[in-house]
């Protein structure tokens, strides 16, 4: 996988559907999910360097609301088979390229809500 077959643009329709069409709900919705993400994916990143795979798995349990929130199923799998393989400690050398790769997606998904914040095209 790579950022090429992240389907752009976003698709905001769950977040729409969820909050009654409200446009200041979601707005401040990809708003922390950009000011949050890289943050989170930082301490997913160290967590791994040090093997610590409990951690691992917590970490990107609580980052696991703001990707699902968007709807991409790609991401949606990707991210559920890492939490997996890090809480059951099991395929541990594709961990390493797994979280690469959910580092790939959350730097272009949180690019591209950012574009479309500042675009007001969510």
């Amino acid at each position: 996988m790579n950022k090429a077959d992240l389907p752009l643009p976003l698709d905001y329709s769950y977040l729409y559907e969820i909050s009654d069409d409200d446009r200041d709900f979601i707005k401040d919705m990809l708003a922390t999910v950009v000011k949050n993400t890289p943050g989170n994916i930082e301490e997913i990143i160290a967590a791994q360097t040090k093997k610590s795979w409990t951690e691992v798995a917590r970490l990107v349990h609580k980052l696991k609301p703001s990707l699902l929130l968007l709807n991409i199923e790609m991401v949606s799998t990707h991210i559920r088979n890492l939490e997996s393989n890090a809480k059951k400690q099991t395929d541990l050398d594709l961990l390493k390229t797994q979280i690469a790769e959910l580092k790939e997606f959350c730097d272009l998904i949180v690019s591209e809500i950012k574009k479309d914040i500042e675009a007001d095209a969510y």
